[in-house]
């Protein structure tokens, strides 16, 4: 069985669109004629044979000749080479199933979501709500005035325990891929920082504190790492 197709050949170098031509490919043999006469009728052993996404590139008797066929998926079928090209082989694979679409023609799956940014502002709500609870609990917060203690009617931890309750509320929605919920993790995480340093520079508190502004002031540069480096992939 062999496969008779049209084309184009045109030698290395040479300018202009090619020759038109009769190509047979069948049996281990490629056969190539035009209206001058036969062009070359190879064994398929007895030539270099490349496989283009498009085309062949043929070396045989000192020259180079570049083939572009009709059915160039057919001609790779027939000498046996279609898998030399992994686009020349979907092509072959689209011919004998019509109905299904190449696969470069799919819409590519989209990749996985990295939950890498959710996992690490979750993080930082979790240390910035330890730190607020073991603020309020610490005997050494009783350092600080009323006045020291509090902006206006709220007292600093409490801001600082809502803020962190939002920001692993806000971690949740971006795991989920809500796009907003990582600028609003950015700016709840600016207002735990503004409410740390309006804190810190009412006055300095009791060492017996100090573990627990650590654990505010980690979550802060663990937030502060996460979101502004980075894109989110939700």
């Amino acid at each position: 069985m062999s496969l008779e197709t049209t084309g184009v050949v045109q030698l290395k170098g040479e300018p202009g669109p090619g020759v038109p031509v009769r190509v047979i490919a069948g049996s281990g043999r490629l056969h190539i004629e035009s209206e001058q006469g036969v062009v070359g009728d190879w064994s398929i052993h007895e030539i270099g044979l490349k496989v283009l996404d498009e085309g062949f590139i043929i070396r045989a008797e000192g020259e180079e000749l570049f083939l572009r066929a009709e059915d160039d998926a057919g001609i790779a079928e027939e000498l046996g080479v279609a898998a030399a090209s992994p686009r020349m082989a979907r092509r072959l694979a689209a011919r004998h199933n019509p109905d299904r679409p190449l696969l470069q023609e799919t819409e590519a799956e989209p990749e996985p979501r990295s939950n890498l940014p959710a996992i690490g502002v979750a993080l930082a709500g979790a240390l910035i709500v330890l730190g607020a609870v073991l603020i309020s609990t610490q005997p050494g917060s009783e350092r600080f005035d009323a006045g020291e203690q509090s902006l206006g009617p709220l007292p600093f931890w409490i801001a600082f325990l809502l803020g962190g309750v939002i920001l692993v509320a806000l971690a949740y929605l971006m795991a989920v891929g809500w796009r907003w919920a990582r600028a609003a993790a950015l700016l709840v995480t600016s207002l735990v920082v503004l409410f740390f340093a309006l804190l810190v520079n009412r006055g300095i508190p009791d060492t017996s504190t100090l573990v627990a502004y650590g654990f505010v002031a980690g979550g802060m540069v663990v937030g502060i790492a996460v979101l502004v480096s980075g894109t989110d992939d939700g």
